[in-house]
């Protein structure tokens, strides 16, 4: 790390540029260099941080240094699913289906556990972009979607369209796994619900839709 004593040359360099600049720019207020000058002293002013490389001097050995910066951002991958094929509604009683997926994530260690969100989108309707909506291309029929940031229906929440589920958690060791390679250790489950009012009534036909899920690291 820099310390005060590091930046010391850099800014009496500067303060020296700067007063010739300045004594430049008195005597001369009016020249076109003066101007350029100008531009450049607000450049160097306001550009951006100085540099805090040092320079080697001349000499049989010559050292120089530089700091290194980098930004790692976290990445996530959901993988393992499937269509829903709700079949054919009878007339009595919801239709449902569930599946175990896996949720991967970087920037966690194989023994630790790390968070994630999860946002779903339907196809809408007139009045809610994110409503989970089936369409036969003329009537609408909704059902619900649920969320368990664990491989079974036990403690599962539901979502709302749009909207982010937050807090959802898993062991390092499945995140990586499925970060890395896909589909390894199935972690959470998703699943969907046609209740049996919303299709009370419904006008006859083939219903289709789509439910997009949004992963987010934490």
């Amino acid at each position: 790390m820099r310390t005060g004593s590091h930046w010391l040359p850099v800014r009496n360099r500067v303060q020296s540029s700067v007063t010739r600049i300045m004594q430049f720019f008195r005597a001369n207020p009016k020249s076109i260099a003066s101007q350029l000058l100008c531009m450049l002293l607000a450049t160097v002013l306001f550009g951006g941080p100085l540099s805090a490389a040092t320079q080697g001097d001349p000499g049989a050995t010559s050292t120089g240094s530089v700091d290194i910066t980098l930004t790692a951002n976290l990445t996530a991958r959901i993988s393992g699913l499937t269509d829903f094929l709700l079949g054919t509604w009878g007339g009595v009683g919801d239709l449902a289906a569930n599946q175990n997926i896996c949720i991967g994530r970087n920037g966690v260690g194989f023994g630790g556990t790390g968070n994630y969100r999860i946002r779903a989108d339907g196809n809408g309707d007139a009045t809610d972009a994110s409503a989970f909506s089936l369409s036969n291309g003329v009537d609408l029929v909704y059902y619900d979607v649920y969320f368990n940031d664990q491989a079974n229906l036990t403690g599962r929440l539901q979502l709302t369209g749009g909207q982010t589920l937050i807090g959802q958690t898993s062991s390092g060791f499945s995140f990586i796994l499925n970060w890395l390679f896909g589909c390894v250790v199935r972690n959470a489950n998703v699943s969907v619900v046609v209740p049996e009012a919303n299709l009370a009534g419904t006008p006859g036909g083939n219903y289709a839709g789509t439910l997009t899920l949004v992963l987010i690291p934490d």
